[in-house]
């Protein structure tokens, strides 16, 4: 599968790379929301995970183009909170979910349960879809 993680955190990046080439998955990268949002528009994806607080342009407003761009394709918002530091309100995740993500999950979280995040994303979407065939 080629995933499209989308975060403003070089380090983390490297770490979700990781662990999803070690189950398989083709992953590629960007650092702010707006360079992710051109990202996914030049290459298929299969599933994105985007965090929701970066810089140029948040993770909702990224999230709602790719979806706009692309009905089909899984996606896992992800977030710690704001720049601030304050802690992750429902609202926000509640909002990512609202606009098109598929799955969120809250920083911190292991690198299974990521694995696990997007699993459970390709499967709703691969779900709407035969469902549409019916």
């Amino acid at each position: 599968m080629r995933i499209l993680v989308i975060d403003d955190d070089e380090f983390f990046v490297k770490l979700m790379s990781h662990a999803l080439q070690k189950n398989g998955h083709v992953v590629e990268f960007s650092l702010d929301g707006l360079a992710g949002a051109r990202h996914f528009e030049d290459k298929c994806f299969d599933a994105v995970i985007c965090d929701l607080v970066m810089p140029e342009q948040d993770g909702i407003e990224t999230i709602r183009e790719i979806r706009l761009a692309s009905p089909d394709v899984a996606i896992v918002a992800i977030s710690g909170g704001a720049p601030s530091g304050e802690a992750v309100s429902f609202n926000r995740l509640s909002s990512a979910h609202w606009l098109g993500a598929d799955v969120t999950l809250k920083k911190p979280f292991s690198m299974p349960a990521l694995v696990s995040a997007v699993e459970e994303a390709v499967q709703k979407q691969w779900t709407k879809t035969a469902a549409c065939f019916g």
